[in-house]
């Protein structure tokens, strides 16, 4: 695993940002990833806009397989877990339910984002008293940022407390970079932006696009290839 991960030190302890679009803490066999977006090809349907078919399907199926290869003990999800409530009783519900079941022997503790906001109302998506109750499934439904000195992890690390000395984990920017090369338009990539109070994380779900971000001169850049993260900067 070592040759497919960029590796990173902060305040002493090691991660590495896996091509999985995740990142690893060794030390507390966790898995980090952000924002999986469930449900929005379910969304863009019922507005009647053309989606790719399968994509949540292929995206907890990488997540299994990231948690089976990596040994995770836990999962933490960085918020936008949902794109949008879900009813009760859905085929989106019913599938993320037998999910987390097969991943029994692992913590899964998901930290709510903006997208995730009212998904354990008493509504739901199509105005009925019938929302999905996220928060009493089979993983931890955590309201606010998640604090483990030296890390905080959170969805957007501009929102929320700034505790001194903390590195933040966070996600929805969904950052990308354009490769640099001699055309006009090169390829944008997912990227790990590194700044000097935390790390970005790319987006984890395939349906959710990118944002060209500007990185100051001190940040680094981590691209994300199909078998290996790769500095750029």
């Amino acid at each position: 695993m070592n040759d497919e991960c960029a590796v990173i030190t902060v305040h002493g302890e090691t991660l590495w940002l896996h091509p999985g679009r995740a990142v690893i803490w060794p030390a507390r066999r966790t898995l980090i990833v952000a924002d999986t977006h469930f449900g929005k090809s379910a969304v863009f349907g019922r507005h009647g806009v053309a989606v790719p078919a399968g994509t949540d399907g292929d995206d907890r199926e990488r997540l299994r397989r990231l948690v089976a290869h990596t040994g995770a003990a836990r999962l933490v999800i960085l918020g936008d877990f949902l794109h949008a409530p879900l009813e009760a009783g859905s085929a989106d519900a019913r599938d993320l339910v037998a999910w987390a079941a097969e991943l029994s022997d692992c913590e899964i503790c998901v930290i709510a984002g903006n997208h995730d906001r009212g998904v354990g109302g008493t509504r739901g998506t199509g105005g009925t008293d019938a929302a999905w109750p996220i928060r009493v499934m089979p993983w931890r439904w955590q309201e606010r940022e998640l604090i483990e000195p030296p890390f905080r992890f959170t969805h957007d690390a501009e929102r929320g407390l700034d505790d001194a000395g903390l590195f933040s984990l966070s996600g929805h920017i969904h950052p990308v970079a354009r490769l640099a090369g001699l055309r006009k338009r090169m390829p944008r990539v997912p990227i790990f932006w590194l700044r000097r109070s935390g790390l970005v994380l790319p987006s984890f779900g395939a349906f959710t696009g990118g944002y060209l971000v500007r990185p100051a001169p001190e940040d680094q850049v981590f691209a994300v290839g199909p078998e290996r993260v790769v500095r750029l900067r």
